[in-house]
């Protein structure tokens, strides 16, 4: 008769195991070295029946956990495929404008907005003109957002003014993405009190008719005048968005002197070339108590010019004060037969425009309508 065999106890779970088993036969585990217990396991070991109930609380506890980071990974998830917020449509939006991009622009814009009626503003050749400034120091916020609409408010800044903007935006789903609704502003042009005949913005000519533009993009625009060659103003910058213009300082080219004074002196000569003691629809005339032969006329100072443009500041007046000449001849005096004698005058006449050039205009030659 053999010795009674120790007793082995499942270091796992407790559970006896007799003989020596590779495997524990309740749990499964392996028995290493199918060494016997030298001794029952402490009191407090825990039981089979301990294991079974034990076991499933642990399982559960662990697919909690699993779940909880699941549940705190969806968003990001959820972010992660959704289409660009907002504030991310409006910031790429200022982004194409800084690249001077008009298509890339448009394409963040809503389609079926009828503000997109007025197209010739909205290119690539606008904003690449010198005249045009993109806005700069661009910081958004978006101030309202629900599924399919959301406000933004859009700071930004042009050559160190600031100004502000609420952009609304729009998707139908989430698979088109936000699309700007108002993305486009109207522009302002100056009044039109000296009859001009267009405004290049930024490069582009507007009739000067027109009050503003509807839509342009945001940013800021050179506006010049185009006018006649009497008269021209300095070009002024002006806001997309702005309620009104400055008024347009308008003045007299200088170009137009430098027409006028060689027509004047050469009117004045033509007078001067007269052989009658009285040149007709010219300045001066000389004063004599007889008859004058051989008459010969001298500028000796010709008129200091004023020229000033006209209410309309389409001709320009012209005034020559201080002019002198002499005229010379014979008379049947016996006693003085030589006639010679001085006068001073002073010229006027208009300045205007005909076939494209600066044309001097007497005073006597002028229509009187």
């Amino acid at each position: 008769m053999t010795d009674a065999q120790p007793a082995r106890y499942c270091p796992y779970c407790g559970a006896p195991v007799p003989g020596s088993p590779r495997f524990c036969f309740r749990c499964g585990a392996g028995q290493a070295g199918h060494q016997p217990a030298a001794y029952p396991p402490p009191a407090d070991a825990p039981t089979g029946g301990q294991s079974r109930l034990r076991r499933p609380w642990s399982l559960i506890l662990t697919g909690a956990v699993a779940v909880l980071l699941i549940v705190a990974a969806v968003p990001l998830l959820v972010l992660r495929w959704l289409p660009d917020g907002p504030d991310d449509v409006a910031r790429s939006y200022f982004e194409a404008l800084a690249e001077r991009d008009a298509d890339k622009a448009l394409a963040l814009l809503d389609p079926g907005s009828p503000e997109r009626a007025d197209p010739p503003m909205l290119t690539d050749r606008i904003l690449n003109d010198p005249g045009y400034t993109p806005p700069g120091d661009v910081e958004v916020e978006v101030l309202y957002s629900v599924t399919d609409t959301s406000t933004v408010k859009v700071d930004y800044g042009i050559k160190h003014a600031k100004r502000q903007l609420n952009l609304t935006l729009i998707r139908d789903d989430e698979s088109t993405g936000w699309k700007i609704q108002d993305g486009l502003l109207p522009l302002p042009l100056p009044r039109n009190d000296a009859g001009w005949d267009a405004f290049l913005v930024s490069g582009t000519a507007v009739p000067a008719s027109r009050q503003r533009l509807e839509v342009v993009f945001p940013g800021a625009y050179l506006i010049m005048p185009v006018g006649n060659a009497i008269r021209e103003a300095p070009p002024i910058t002006v806001w997309a968005g702005a309620v009104e213009t400055e008024r347009l300082l308008v003045r007299l080219r200088p170009t137009v002197r430098e027409a006028i004074e060689p027509q004047v002196r050469a009117y004045l000569d033509a007078c001067a070339e007269s052989g009658e003691l009285a040149p007709p629809r010219c300045p001066f005339r000389g004063v004599s108590n007889g008859p004058v032969t051989n008459i010969n006329w001298t500028i000796t100072h010709y008129p200091t010019l004023r020229l000033q443009l006209t209410s309309g500041g389409a001709e320009a007046w012209v005034v020559g004060e201080a002019g002198a000449a002499e005229v010379t001849g014979r008379s049947n005096s016996r006693v003085a037969p030589e006639f010679a004698s001085s006068t001073t005058f002073s010229v006027s006449g208009i300045g205007r425009v005909i076939d494209g050039k600066v044309v001097f205009v007497p005073t006597a030659d002028r229509d009187p309508s």
